[in-house]
């Protein structure tokens, strides 16, 4: 148990290896989430009202949808890659 925020902070610059692995994995957990749930908006809103209605540049959401491309092709989740294939084309084509 820490006594104070800085016993618990010197504690967090050597954690234990067990430790390390629950942050792991929950930083994959919060990533998967951030995934699916980017994908969901998007497939829920349709490719073409999301890349002409989300309020920002052209050059983020091709930012976004790179990382989601990278993420579901590491899964093997192809049929999301294809359509997210879609919307990077598009935004490329308007560039």
């Amino acid at each position: 148990m820490f006594n104070n925020e800085d016993d618990f902070l010197n504690d967090m610059n050597d954690p234990d290896p067990i430790d390390e692995i629950r942050i792991r994995e929950l930083w994959e957990k919060s990533i998967e989430t951030s995934m699916n749930f980017a994908y969901s908006a998007i497939e829920e809103m349709g490719m073409d009202t999301w890349l002409n209605t989300v309020p920002m540049n052209s050059e983020r959401k091709l930012r976004i949808l790179t990382n989601m491309l990278d993420w579901h092709e590491k899964r093997e989740e192809f049929e999301k890659c294809a359509i997210i294939i879609k919307g990077v084309n598009k935004l490329r084509e308007n560039c």
